[in-house]
């Protein structure tokens, strides 16, 4: 599944909602935000769609704490849906006829000296 931008009202209609006197407010810690993104309150991943309801101004430290929290669900996520279809990792190594041993490397020839193409050379 690819990832879903926003749409450019979307955004616009979420920055104006979280400007209150000229200052973009973060919509998680409540604090100014210098450095801020509109952000999916349901990823994407997890079925969140790009619309109004489902979008937040977030702060740059929230944005952190929150992505880590959202990559170890989506991994924990992948993990269950592989497992549901039988998908799971190998319990060992495979056991087989190994490649044979010690075998000796062709020895390089080397080529005679070249004869010169033109008289003179």
């Amino acid at each position: 599944m690819s990832r879903q931008e926003f749409p450019r009202a979307v955004k616009v209609e979420c920055i104006k909602d979280a400007t209150r006197g000229g200052v973009i407010y973060c919509d998680v810690c409540s604090l100014p935000a210098k450095k801020f993104q509109v952000d999916h309150i349901i990823a994407d991943a997890h079925g969140g769609k790009p619309v109004r309801e489902n979008a937040q101004i977030i702060c740059e430290p929230c944005y952190l704490v929150k992505n880590a929290k959202d990559t170890t669900i989506a991994a924990k996520l992948k993990r269950v849906q592989a497992k549901h279809i039988g998908a799971t990792k190998p319990k060992g190594t495979l056991r087989g006829p190994s490649f044979p041993a010690g075998k000796p490397k062709p020895q390089k020839l080397e080529m005679p000296p070249r004869r010169p193409m033109f008289v003179g050379e």
